[in-house]
């Protein structure tokens, strides 16, 4: 294969799907930048936000200066949630108390607040549009 064949099918590769555009996430609030962030992106309200195994997309990144952020190139305009988790001991789930309230930090698309459990999916839900959405997520700690 030549350069110029190869070169175009790494832009085809890399180029986006037709009708798709990005979803920025700016995560802040962190208490400290040990372990991991786990993201958990959510296409309806099956399993949000604490069945990871159920979200369209599941993510890790990790903290620097205070923050994370991630950005999903390809996203299909919609309707979406994500769920949040500081992850602190990198053992890839979210710790909690024997009565279920987190040890680590939390967080929710639209910083939706659950009451007596966690938030709604309804209060979570936000548009992904042809232009593009951007989430900024505080973390939280009970």
């Amino acid at each position: 294969m030549n350069f110029p064949a190869l070169l175009a099918t790494l832009l085809l590769a890399a180029a986006p799907e037709a009708g798709t555009t990005r979803l920025d996430v700016q995560i802040s609030g962190f208490r400290s930048a040990e372990g991991q962030v786990l993201v958990a992106v959510y296409r309806g309200a099956d399993g949000f936000p604490g069945a990871s195994g159920r979200a369209w997309k599941q993510l890790v990144t990790t903290i620097s200066g205070g923050r994370a952020r991630l950005t999903l190139a390809d996203v299909p305009p919609g309707e979406y949630a994500l769920a949040v988790v500081h992850d602190e001991n990198a053992n890839n789930t979210l710790d909690t108390s024997w009565i279920g309230i987190p040890r680590e930090g939390i967080g929710t698309s639209n910083n939706a607040k659950g009451r007596m459990g966690p938030p709604k999916y309804s209060d979570a839900k936000f548009e992904v549009g042809p232009g593009g959405a951007v989430q900024n997520i505080a973390i939280v700690y009970m």
